[in-house]
């Protein structure tokens, strides 16, 4: 699975030297990922339990490639582990199968034209985390433990983006991620599916 959310990115990222970047867009994702997690001995295939997952995201319009892509920082908060076991900042990919759900023109007379539309798309994001998994047991001090490493976190998903106005979208996502250990160690490790739902907005 790994090799293709790879590809995915390279597609998404590869050649954009000669597409015609437009303003920015701002995306605030809030997420509930079911996520299952391992890390050695310590902690073997149990649920993370984090309240939500947040995701401010920035991106740039590419409409000649129907795609987005940009920055994001990732965020679990709340879980069974401590309070933020998964962090970091990456790279983020979107495929729009129609195009642009939002975009602008200038028209000849150079008059700012605003176009949206819904939009089905795809999505890819390539995030290394900081995966730190806490536990104090008070009653038996023998079970407390902190653990921390850093992670290479994928993520691969599609939504439904709805304008709400000219430069305000509402958009639902659906996606899985996996993460897996940077130094190549099998025993650390994650994974699960989530829904989001994405507030986007840009200033032309």
């Amino acid at each position: 699975m790994k090799p293709f959310f790879t590809l995915v990115l390279i597609l998404l990222f590869g050649d954009v030297s000669g597409a015609s970047i437009q303003a920015p867009m701002l995306k605030a994702k809030l997420s509930m990922y079911n996520t299952t997690v391992s890390a050695g001995e310590l902690v073997h295939d149990e649920t993370l339990g984090s309240m939500m997952t947040i995701q401010p995201t920035l991106l740039w319009d590419i409409p000649s490639m129907n795609s987005r892509v940009g920055v994001h920082y990732i965020l679990d908060i709340n879980s069974k582990y401590g309070a933020t076991p998964i962090s970091g900042i990456g790279l983020s990919g979107y495929y729009y199968f129609k195009g642009l759900s939002s975009a602008y023109e200038i028209s000849p007379d150079e008059v700012l034209l605003q176009k949206s539309r819904p939009g089905i798309f795809t999505f890819a994001s390539f995030t290394p985390v900081n995966f730190n998994l806490n536990k104090l047991d008070k009653s038996d001090p023998n079970q407390s433990f902190s653990f921390s490493a850093l992670v290479y976190e994928f993520i691969l998903g599609a939504g439904f983006e709805y304008p709400l106005k000219p430069n305000s979208l509402l958009s639902f996502e659906l996606s899985m991620r996996e993460g897996s250990s940077a130094s190549n160690d099998l025993s650390v490790k994650y994974s699960g599916f989530g829904a989001s739902l994405v507030f986007s907005t840009s200033y032309y």
